[in-house]
């Protein structure tokens, strides 16, 4: 009998309206594909303006509408795994035909065409960038109003995590969002282990210890100026099967 799959939905989270979104879960259940779906390219097809005037971008807090898209390390962002990561994302579908693929060029996304017949790519809309957290201390200083949401993947880490990396989290975030409080970060992880520098820092711990497969809890943080909203959510068993043997299967 074979077991069906259940596919992960982002639209749970989205409900608690959090401004820090961090989901959990098992790999290959569909989590990455819907943030970078509906957080990320959908997101910029929907918001996107007809024309961009400049001086009103650089006045207006609500024209964000690209995403970023973060790895921890810099070798995390190759454009094979970029090529790799937008796969499955219906390019075609989504442009009514104009693109078929996503590329990267020079840390910058963009929906692009590839033909079969010349074996080239050619570059069409930017809808994002592509960033290592490793390297945030250069981002200090770069305008990125045009971008309202970052995808974090990766950021429970089987390895070593950066020195103070919750600190430099922040501090990137600051950089893109700079003070307007309109930039969703979404973080993506395979739960694989619960010691997490973030869950530490940010009050967590008591949450992962407890949450259940299925169950999104929210905190919300007092700052000296403001409150944040965090959501997080250990995703529900998405059934099908996993072969593989060793210590490993309990991680996947």
């Amino acid at each position: 009998m074979s077991i069906k799959q259940i596919h992960y939905n982002i639209d749970n989270i989205n409900k608690e309206n959090a401004l820090f979104n961090l989901i959990v879960g098992e790999k290959s259940n569909g989590k990455s594909y819907q943030v970078k779906h509906k957080e990320g390219v959908l997101h910029y097809m929907e918001n996107r303006p007809d024309t961009l005037d400049k001086e009103q971008l650089l006045t207006d807090a609500k024209k964000g509408y690209r995403f970023i898209l973060l790895r921890r390390w810099g070798e995390d962002i190759s454009n094979l795994w970029i090529e790799q990561y937008f796969q499955d994302v219906d390019v075609f579908k989504i442009t009514d035909g104009k693109y078929n693929c996503i590329t990267q060029w020079r840390k910058v996304l963009y929906f692009s065409n590839y033909s079969a017949e010349t074996f080239k790519t050619t570059r069409g809309e930017k809808i994002g960038y592509v960033m290592a957290l490793s390297t945030e201390q250069h981002m200090s200083g770069a305008s990125f109003l045009d971008v309202d949401r970052i995808i974090f993947e990766e950021f429970v880490e089987r390895g070593s995590y950066l020195p103070n990396e919750p600190d430099k989290l922040m501090i990137f975030y600051s950089t893109i969002d700079r003070k307007r409080g309109t930039t969703k970060l979404y973080m993506v992880g395979n739960s694989i282990s619960k010691v997490c520098p973030y869950f530490s820092a940010w009050g967590l711990d008591g949450i992962f210890r407890t949450i259940k497969q299925g169950e999104i809890r929210t905190k919300t943080i007092e700052t000296e100026n403001t409150s944040v909203k965090l959501a997080v959510e250990f995703c529900g068993k998405s059934g099908g099967k996993s072969v593989t043997i060793g210590s490993a299967s309990a991680m996947i």
